[in-house]
């Protein structure tokens, strides 16, 4: 190890552990490896200085593209490589775990919703913009359009050109444009959603699944500095303090690991009542990842003190994209209300199969 902060492959990259339940097959093993020699390529230091300065990393973006991760989602027949919802998401987890700052999640969602759609989708990075999430793109900028989800069940695109923003940074450095509302689609660059689970659902679930991917790496460095750094003659891991606020770092990281997988499954198993319950397990794991990384970031910050927002160590950069994606489509207080309002349209009797079934289907998978 060179420097402080720094190793070659955070162990959320190994195809072994991305996700903890669920078949590991030759395609993700292969997406996997390709991803994680991709994303690290995207994660030296000169990248995430150009993304602070604003500047958009383009070869990085062009060598996502080329490698097809953008586009695996769609079928063959659409130019693209067809693969399983579940391959796509530990995909994203990866992302999580190497903090890419690139709009990744967002195209390869926008271009598999579009698709469903019966719709081509621009070339180039999207963004992703629903009715029910917050309403902020990232490198506005940058991206040739927006795929739109509206309320009436429809998607389609908006050449970004066209789109009025206000411009700012979010937490990370990264540029983002802040939309008032979602821009109105354009005639004949729209299509009805094929199916359930809606866009906002699905953006969450990958959201949750980057915060998962980066919550197990922020708790690498983490545990590699208590064992390294020497306080008073002896490891800081040493010290019973220490070790429990490691405990509860390690016990949140778990739980969205867990929340995040869960989602997924249930995603991946859903027909016809299993579309409710997909919703509802979605919802409660994006509030549960949202939620923690507070806990995550407050402690990390405290375990690793000064070294930990010098631009020196790799903290930072993963600290600061959980405080953006905590809020990226939706945190913890959006999704805990859509929760509480599933809850009370199924009404005492409806509830508890709502907290098991959803599950169950999952684990059926």
């Amino acid at each position: 190890m060179s420097e402080p902060g720094r190793r070659d492959a955070p162990r959320s990259a190994n195809q072994s552990e991305c996700l903890s339940s669920g078949a590991r097959t030759a395609v993700r093993q292969l997406l996997l490896d390709t991803a994680a020699r991709v994303f690290e390529a995207a994660s030296e230091d000169d990248v995430f200085e150009a993304v602070e300065e604003g500047r958009f990393p383009e070869d990085h973006w062009r060598a996502i593209e080329e490698n097809g991760l953008v586009d695996m989602l769609l079928p063959e027949d659409a130019g693209g490589a067809g693969v399983d919802f579940g391959d796509a998401m530990a995909v994203a987890r990866t992302a999580g775990a190497f903090a890419l700052p690139l709009p990744l999640v967002e195209t390869m969602i926008g271009r598999w919703l579009l698709s469903g759609a019966g719709l081509d989708a621009p070339a180039g990075p999207l963004g992703m913009v629903t009715a029910e999430a917050r309403l902020e793109v990232a490198w506005p900028d940058d991206i040739s359009a927006l795929a739109v989800s509206d309320a009436a069940d429809r998607v389609g695109w908006v050449a970004a050109g066209e789109v009025e923003s206000e411009r700012g940074a979010n937490s990370a450095g990264e540029p983002v444009g802040r939309l008032r509302e979602p821009p109105p689609i354009p005639p004949g660059q729209s299509g009805g959603l094929s199916s359930e689970p809606s866009p906002s659902t699905v953006m969450a679930v990958a959201r949750s699944a980057m915060i998962a991917g980066a919550m197990e790496r922020i708790l690498d460095l983490t545990i590699e500095h208590v064992q390294g750094r020497v306080q008073f003659g002896r490891p800081l891991a040493r010290f019973q303090a220490v070790q429990q606020l490691v405990a509860i770092m390690a016990s949140h990281a778990a739980v969205v690991g867990v929340a995040s997988d869960t989602a997924v499954l249930a995603v991946e198993s859903t027909h016809g009542e299993g579309d409710r319950n997909a919703a509802f397990v979605v919802a409660c794991a994006k509030a549960r990842a949202s939620e923690a990384c507070y806990e995550v970031t407050r402690i990390a910050h405290q375990l690793h003190g000064a070294i930990g927002y010098t631009r020196e160590h790799d903290l930072h950069r993963f600290t600061r994209r959980l405080w953006a994606w905590r809020d990226a489509d939706g945190d913890e207080g959006y999704w805990q209300q859509r929760v509480g309002e599933m809850a009370i349209r199924s009404g005492g009797a409806g509830l508890w199969p709502l907290l098991v079934e959803g599950r169950g289907a999952a684990l059926e998978r």
